[in-house]
C-alpha cells in the first residue's frame, strides 16, 4: 500500500469507476478520449467484454480504431492475466490507459487485488472499471461509485448505439 502511494505522489494518477450503474466503461472511455484530444498516447484494454456483439463489432471499439486509438481485447490474449503482463510491458510507452472490467477480473480471481501496485510503478495513469472494489483499490486518488437507480433492461434487450 505504501509503494501505491508513494507512486501516486510521483505523479501517477490511478482512477477507479466503480459500482452496480451503467456507465463505468463510458466514463473511462471519455477521459481517454480527453487525454487523446491533448495529444497523450493512449490505450484502451477490454479486459473482460467481447468485441462482438450480435454478429458485430461493439461500438466503442469501431469508433476508437477509427480515431486511431490503440485497442487490445480478450480475444487477443485468451485471459485477463496474459493481457495484463503484456500491458505491463509497454505502459511507459502510453500516458493514460484504461483498463475496462479490470475490477471484474480481480473479482473473478483472474487477476490479484495486488496486481493494482504493479500499476502504480508504471508513469501511465491508469483508469479502472468494473462493479467491485477491494482493500488495495482504496488508495486510488479517485473513486467515482456509478449507482443504479433505474433500467430499461426488465423491459427490453441492449440498445444499438447506447449499450453496445
Amino acid at each position: 500500500m505504501r509503494k501505491l502511494l508513494k507512486a501516486l505522489a510521483a505523479g501517477t494518477v490511478l482512477l477507479a469507476y466503480v459500482g452496480s450503474g451503467k456507465g463505468k466503461t463510458t466514463a473511462g472511455l471519455g477521459l481517454l478520449l480527453r487525454a487523446w484530444g491533448h495529444g497523450m498516447r493512449v490505450l484502451a484494454a477490454f479486459m473482460m467484454k467481447t468485441p462482438r456483439y450480435m454478429g458485430e463489432e461493439v461500438g466503442e471499439l469501431k469508433a476508437l480504431r477509427r480515431l486511431g486509438i490503440g485497442v487490445v481485447t480478450l480475444d487477443e490474449f485468451g485471459s485477463p492475466s496474459a493481457m495484463f503482463e503484456s500491458i505491463l510491458e509497454v505502459l511507459d510507452e502510453y500516458d493514460v490507459v484504461l483498463l475496462d472490467e479490470f475490477n471484474y477480473a480481480v473479482r473473478q480471481g483472474l487477476l490479484e487485488p495486488s496486481d493494482v501496485l504493479r500499476l502504480a510503478r508504471a508513469r501511465a495513469h491508469a483508469i479502472l472499471t468494473g462493479n467491485y472494489v477491494w482493500q488495495e483499490l482504496y488508495a486510488a486518488d479517485m473513486i467515482s461509485e456509478v449507482r443504479l437507480v433505474k433500467h430499461y433492461y426488465p423491459k427490453r434487450v441492449a440498445v444499438r448505439g447506447l449499450d453496445w
